[in-house]
C-alpha cells in the first residue's frame, strides 16, 4: 500500500476516533476489548498489526469496485422456485457419465464436484458477498472511509432488505442433487456465511451509510428466517443432524435471534447446550464424536470448534459462561479445543480441504478468554507470511 494512502487512512481514523471512542459497536462475536485494542494498535501504527491492516485494506478496495452480488443475477431459478431463491449444488453429487444428460447425479463422498462452485449456484455468491461485506464493515471500523461503508451497507441491502434483489427467507433449494433432490436439509449449514453479514451490519450501524430502515428490514430477514429454520421441516432435519450440522444450526439460529433482537430464543439455544449437544458429542478426553477418523476428521472437528466458539460467543452477550462449562463424565468446549488445538499446523492432509487460517481466530479468541498465550504460540508453526497478514490478528 502506498505511504501516501496508508496516512491518509490514518488520519481518517484519527479524526474519527474521538467520536468513536465513547462507544464501540454492539459486536455479537467480536470481543469488544479486542477492537479497542486493534482500533489502538492501527493508530499507532503498531509494527505487529501493520501487515495485517495493509492486507485488510488491499481485500477491502477490491471489494470496493468488485461487482454487486445478489440471488436474482443467477441465469434461471431452481426446479419449483424463483431467482429469489437460495440456490446451491451438493458438491460430493456428479453427472452420471452413462446416462444422458448425466442425471440422476451420483454421490462420490469426498470429491467436489467443480460445477459447485460455478455462478449457474448461489454458493460462490454468497461467500463473495459476506466475506466482501464484513471485510467492509472491518476496514470502516479502522479507518472511519466511508466509502468502505457504503459499499458494504450496499451488499447487505441488496442481499437481504431490496426487495427487487432479496433473497428469499428459506432455504429449500440448498444442495440440490440434480435427478435425485431438489433440496437438502444440510443445505443450511451454508447459511452460516450470514453471521459475516450480522457482524458486518453491528460494525456499520454508527456508519453515515447506514440507516435504521436498514437495520429493520435486516432484523425482519433474520426474523423470518430464523421462524423458517425453527418450523420447516428442513430445519428440524437439520437441528437433528449430527456434527457440524447441528451446531451450526444453532449457532446460525442463536446468531441471527440476537440480531433480530430475540433475546429469549437466543438464550433459549444457548443455555442448553450442555445437555442438547456439548454432553452428547463431546467426550471426556475432548473428542468430538462426530468428527470421525477419516481423512476430513480435521476439518470436521475445527468446524465444530468454530460453531462452539460462535456460540460461546452469543452466550457472553447473554451473561452465560459457555467457555467454562465442565460436565461430569462428559467434555467441555475447552477440553475440546485443547484436544484439536495442537494438530492446526499438522502437514497431514489427505485430502486438501483443511486451510488453517480459516480457523486462527479460534486460537486468539481461546488466549484471550482463558489467558493462556499457549494458544498463540501454537500458530507458530503456521508459515509467518500468513501469519504476520493474519486479520486476526486485528479483530480476535
Amino acid at each position: 500500500m502506498p505511504a501516501l494512502r496508508l496516512a491518509v487512512l490514518l488520519l481518517l481514523l484519527l479524526t474519527a476516533l474521538p467520536a468513536a471512542a465513547a462507544s464501540l459497536p454492539e459486536t455479537i462475536l467480536y470481543a469488544p476489548e479486542a477492537l479497542a485494542r486493534a482500533r489502538q494498535g492501527v493508530l499507532q501504527r503498531d509494527p505487529a498489526l501493520m501487515p495485517a491492516f495493509r492486507a485488510l485494506i488491499k481485500d477491502a478496495d477490491r471489494a470496493v469496485t468488485a461487482p454487486a452480488e445478489a440471488v436474482v443475477l443467477k441465469p434461471a431459478p431452481p426446479p419449483g422456485g424463483t431467482r429469489h431463491d437460495y440456490w446451491s449444488l451438493d458438491p460430493d453429487w456428479w453427472p452420471d457419465p452413462a446416462r444422458l444428460g448425466g442425471r440422476p447425479y451420483k454421490h462420490r463422498p469426498g470429491k467436489r464436484n467443480p460445477e459447485a462452485d460455478t455462478d449457474k449456484y448461489d454458493r460462490s455468491r454468497m461467500r463473495r458477498m459476506a466475506a466482501d461485506a464484513l471485510t467492509l464493515a472491518q476496514a470502516w471500523f479502522l479507518t472511519g472511509n466511508e466509502q468502505y461503508a457504503g459499499k458494504g451497507s450496499a451488499l447487505v441491502w441488496s442481499w437481504c432488505c431490496d426487495s427487487l434483489t432479496r433473497t428469499a427467507p428459506r432455504l429449500t433449494s440448498g444442495r440440490a442433487r440434480p435427478g435425485v433432490a431438489d433440496g437438502d436439509p444440510s443445505g443450511i449449514i451454508e447459511t452460516r456465511d450470514l453471521i459475516k453479514v450480522a457482524e458486518a451490519a453491528r460494525l456499520l450501524e454508527s456508519s453515515k451509510a447506514w440507516n435504521p430502515v436498514e437495520t429493520r428490514r435486516l432484523k425482519q430477514w433474520f426474523e423470518e428466517y430464523v421462524h423458517w429454520l425453527l418450523e420447516n421441516e428442513f430445519g428440524r432435519a437439520e437441528a437433528a443432524a449430527p456434527g457440524e450440522h447441528s451446531l451450526w444450526y444453532d449457532a446460525q439460529v442463536a446468531v441471527f435471534a440476537l440480531y433480530a433482537g430475540d433475546k429469549s430464543l437466543a438464550r433459549s439455544m444457548v443455555g442448553t447446550l450442555d445437555r442438547r449437544r456439548i454432553g452428547v458429542q463431546i467426550g471426556a478426553d475432548g473428542a468430538i464424536a462426530a468428527a470421525g477418523n477419516g481423512p476430513d476428521a480435521r476439518r470436521a472437528a475445527f468446524s465444530c470448534l468454530q460453531a462452539l466458539f460462535t456460540l460461546a460467543a452469543v452466550g457472553e452477550r447473554l451473561g452465560i459462561d459457555v467457555w467454562r462449562w465442565s460436565l461430569p463424565q462428559t467434555g467441555s468446549v475447552k477440553a475440546a479445543f485443547d484436544r484439536y488445538a495442537p494438530s492446526i499446523a499438522d502437514p497431514a492432509d489427505q485430502d486438501g480441504r483443511f486451510e488453517p487460517l480459516a480457523f486462527t481466530p479460534l486460537f486468539h479468541r481461546a488466549a484471550l478468554v482463558y489467558e493462556d498465550r499457549r494458544y498463540l504460540n501454537l500458530l507458530g508453526a503456521l508459515p509467518e507470511a500468513d501469519r504476520r497478514t493474519d486479520r486476526a490478528l486485528l479483530f480476535h
